[in-house]
């Protein structure tokens, strides 16, 4: 018996500490994202909230989720753009990314959706580790910078965000450096002794290179960028229209821009419950919209861009062979393994 208890104890202490790093962040996530949520509801008038929600053009949300989609798509004609390589078309990275965000959006630790994009990229249809890994992360810059930058700039011009412009310069100034570093200081990082010895890091500045050689595509990514962000908004002012809120078409994009930032950057419970609608009840206050109307909103907006992530991911994923959550997880860490032990020629040249 002795011996079991040092054995237990002994697996105690060599536990992984990332182990015990991820329990922790699910923690405070949870009770983060149930805090938040309670500040929401605790005092709500459900009479309000059941009327606006009745009273909800359906049409319109429809619309919204067609701007989704569409926007989805531009997500996954970027990385075409960006991988050039005829292998996987844009329609076919646009389901994967879904299936990713989908993969994000139900799981407590976020830390499975790009790993299961890489998997499948590399291990299903054999693309090179490296253009994967580079080009991905050529997608979350552009993607961040063109956010943060569309976002600091329309709030700029809207009278309730002024108090917050100190911040919102911030981003700004934020936004534009990353975009520019992309392209000055990426390509330098190869040339960093302890840096170069990290594979992904070589890659990164081989795709960085490329893009610079060849403008055109490094100036329609950007473009792709705006468009994708702004179907965002556009999405979030029709479902504004739809539950009475009538504030225009700059302000709404900014605001559900706003929401999408916070809701995917804050820690909070799956498909970011309580943490989505706090952000929407509290930047609709600026505009003293009604709390029903808001938390209305809040509701079918987060519907309209969650619901179309999960449908795509449940239609491809099992037509890839990924039936359940086992073989999603057998599929990361096999990714985890290949990253590891991959070699140089698996990289870009």
């Amino acid at each position: 018996m002795d011996g079991k208890k040092e054995q237990v104890k002994g697996l105690r202490i060599r536990r992984p500490p990332a182990v015990v790093l991820l329990v922790g962040y699910a923690m405070v996530a949870t009770a983060l994202g149930l805090l938040l949520g309670w500040l929401v509801v605790r005092n709500m008038e459900w009479g309000k909230l059941g009327s606006a929600l009745a009273s909800a053009n359906i049409a319109l949300i429809f619309a919204a989720w067609f701007l989704v989609i569409l926007s989805g798509y531009l997500r996954g004609l970027r990385w075409r753009l960006l991988l050039a390589d005829d292998r996987v078309s844009a329609v076919r990275l646009f389901l994967i990314e879904q299936a990713g965000t989908a993969i994000d959006t139900i799981s407590p630790i976020r830390v499975l959706d790009e790993i299961v994009e890489i998997g499948i990229l590399t291990l299903r249809y054999g693309l090179r580790l490296g253009t994967v890994l580079a080009t991905l992360a050529l997608q979350r810059t552009f993607e961040f910078g063109t956010t943060v930058l569309l976002l600091g700039i329309g709030a700029m011009f809207l009278a309730p965000f002024r108090p917050f412009w100190p911040y919102l310069t911030a981003g700004v100034v934020f936004g534009s450096l990353s975009l520019i570093l992309l392209f000055t200081v990426g390509p330098a990082l190869r040339h960093v002794k302890f840096l170069s010895r990290i594979e992904v890091v070589p890659q990164f500045a081989s795709a960085v290179v490329l893009m610079r050689r060849e403008r055109w595509r490094s100036g329609l990514a950007f473009v792709i960028s705006v468009a994708q962000a702004v179907l965002v908004g556009l999405a979030g002012w029709m479902v504004a229209r739809a539950t009475g809120i009538g504030l225009g078409v700059p302000a709404m994009i900014v605001i559900t821009l706003g929401i999408v930032f916070f809701s995917s950057t804050v820690p909070g419970l799956p498909m970011a419950i309580g943490t989505f609608e706090f952000a929407a009840v509290s930047i609709l206050r600026l505009w003293n919209v009604d709390t029903g109307q808001a938390i209305a909103f809040s509701l079918l907006i987060h519907a309209v861009l969650f619901i179309p992530p999960i449908f795509f991911a449940v239609v491809f994923l099992p037509r890839i062979g990924l039936l359940s959550f086992h073989e999603l997880k057998e599929l990361a860490s096999k990714t985890r393994r290949e990253m590891t032990s991959a070699g140089r020629g698996r990289f870009l040249p």
